[in-house]
């Protein structure tokens, strides 16, 4: 490079960052350091960032204590991405350290020491931060709920989702999952009706809980109603979903049907639809047809 500055490298470490490359990102931040170019704000989120991914902690901290040395630590962009880093490597004492010497601590800044907690399996704790928190978005409340669904804890997570003072539709749709995800059927389904908005992945859920508990002709039914009552449009989630039911039900008919309807969607080269296809075929003794959508793969 010719006189690089923070600006030259900040672009390559953005094009490193989208193709994975976090190793090159924090080879290339050394290189950046030996060579005195002085880092800005928007440097240091996407090092941390790359040392998360690769579990650096090391290169991790000392970044952070870059960070500290050239005054941007009180930055919430950057602590923001601190408090992601030491929580995604299980570092959850270092994150609430950055988190309470942050003097601006934002909504953003809340929900990713919550978050955080909630990774490390701090559930507790991350309550006790939520309910101390001055101002809760959706996006907070549905960090916690999602928290206390994956502990399986349902009673808790819809008390919560009942407080909310509002609901999007990503709201409805995490608790919904969080039913399907269970086996409540019922309560899934009683949810779904109650749902003023929904969109695919609202169906996707009630699919998917009717899927998991082996209730594959209300699979059909309900993909069905999805695409001629409300014409909701399938994504590649649902087709694969509603082809699964198709092979244990010995649907050949509504298989053939579905893989002419999923080409037409632009699915016909989607991954996840041909490897239904194929168990859909073989299951149906279709060996044939199954061998054909195989070659075709890829």
């Amino acid at each position: 490079m010719f006189d690089p500055n923070s600006v030259t490298y900040n672009v390559v470490f953005k094009a490193y960052n989208q193709n994975g490359q976090y190793k090159d990102v924090v080879s290339l931040f050394r290189k950046m350091m030996e060579l005195n170019v002085k880092p800005s704000c928007y440097t240091f989120p996407m090092v941390l960032k790359s040392c998360g991914k690769l579990s650096a902690i090391c290169e991790g901290q000392q970044v952070h204590s870059i960070v500290t040395k050239n005054g941007f630590i009180t930055n919430p962009y950057v602590g923001n991405t601190l408090i992601e880093m030491y929580s995604g490597v299980g570092e959850s004492e270092q994150a609430y350290k950055v988190f309470s010497e942050m003097s601006l601590r934002n909504i953003v800044a809340w929900t990713s020491m919550i978050n955080g907690l909630i990774s490390c399996g701090h559930m507790e704790l991350a309550r006790n931060l939520f309910d101390l928190a001055p101002e809760k978005d959706v996006v907070l409340w549905n960090t916690i709920i999602s928290g206390y669904i994956e502990r399986k804890d349902l009673e808790t997570a819809y008390q919560l989702f009942r407080e909310m003072p509002h609901k999007d539709v990503m709201s409805w749709n995490t608790m919904l999952s969080g039913y399907a995800s269970n086996g409540q059927i019922e309560a899934c389904e009683k949810l779904f009706k109650e749902m003023p908005l929904k969109n695919v992945f609202s169906w996707n859920g009630l699919l998917s809980a009717y899927a998991h508990t082996s209730r594959f002709f209300d699979v059909l039914t309900t993909f069905q109603q999805m695409l001629y009552e409300a014409g909701v449009l399938p994504n590649d989630v649902t087709l694969v979903t509603v082809l699964s039911a198709c092979a244990r039900l010995g649907a050949l008919d509504l298989g053939r049907w579905l893989q002419v309807y999923a080409q037409r969607r632009g699915y016909g080269g989607n991954i996840y639809v041909e490897n239904a296809l194929v168990d859909l075929y073989a299951k149906c003794g279709e060996i044939e047809s199954a061998i054909y959508v195989f070659n075709g793969m890829g």
